[in-house]
């Protein structure tokens, strides 16, 4: 596939990435910080929100069922979102000069030629179907690959399922660019220049999917090359738009393997 059309954006993305506003390094990290923090906390609190409640409603076994199939996608999505506003809100704080929302929506594709998406989406549906052709034919049988999410979202009923795949296909592909190749790569690249931010970024993002990562080399290489194509999109055409279209593919690629795979009831 030819990525040519990045090209004629080079001499923009320079120019957007630094008339940013001014984060640097500590910032960046600070940010990064409070954004898995505050998703721990929150997850955490949902889940003991959702096992109480619903242990006061029902029966133990029942209790523990719907507690089980409620607090996971509650939790993650809760978290998710509550985890990118205390980013947001770091990120604003920490901003010098104020943060534009402007500046935001330029990031996130405003002005971008949404014509040319399909590229990236098309390279995100490779990804996933080649990740998918490891683990089902490639490495290890399907049933031993551990994909607690996946397994949860199958056995959920109707209404949960619409949300994890939301959550998959939309919330995590847009939290996880703007947190990580928008405020992190940005005040990452304002102190050590574009090259040693996009490794370390990419690094970082690696390093949050552990331990899935390091117990399973398809993982590894899949995450890698998700973290290293977004940044490298990033640097190139001076906003997110390519990332979030690959990398929103990519998952809604193995969303789809799940569903198609599942076992029979």
């Amino acid at each position: 596939m030819s990525l040519s059309v990045l090209s004629s954006q080079d001499s923009q993305a320079d120019s957007k990435l630094f008339s940013a506003p001014r984060w640097g390094a500590w910032s960046a990290f600070l940010i990064i910080v409070s954004f898995y923090l505050s998703q721990a906390v929150g997850m955490w609190m949902v889940q003991m929100a959702v096992t109480f409640g619903l242990g006061g409603l029902a029966g133990v076994g029942e209790a523990s069922t719907l507690a089980q199939t409620w607090a996971l996608p509650l939790s993650l999505a809760l978290g998710t979102i509550g985890g990118g506003m205390v980013s947001w809100q770091v990120a604003t704080s920490r901003a010098k000069p104020s943060l534009d929302l402007d500046w935001l929506l330029e990031l996130l594709g405003k002005s971008y030629d949404l014509r040319i998406l399909w590229r990236f989406m098309v390279l995100g549906l490779s990804l996933g179907l080649g990740f998918f052709a490891l683990t089902e034919y490639g490495v290890l049988p399907a049933d031993d690959l551990p994909q607690p999410l996946f397994d949860a979202m199958n056995h959920a009923p109707l209404f949960l399922q619409i949300g994890w795949v939301l959550m998959f296909v939309l919330l995590f592909p847009l939290v996880e660019e703007v947190v990580f190749r928008g405020f992190f790569f940005t005040g990452l690249s304002q102190s050590w220049g574009s090259s040693v931010a996009g490794v370390v970024t990419t690094f970082v993002f690696v390093s949050v999917h552990m331990p899935k990562v390091l117990e399973f080399w398809p993982a590894l290489v899949s995450v890698t090359l998700i973290g290293a194509l977004t940044v490298w999109f990033r640097i190139r055409s001076g906003n997110l738009a390519p990332g979030i279209a690959m990398h929103s593919t990519y998952n809604a690629t193995l969303v789809a393997a799940a569903f198609l795979t599942q076992p029979a009831s």
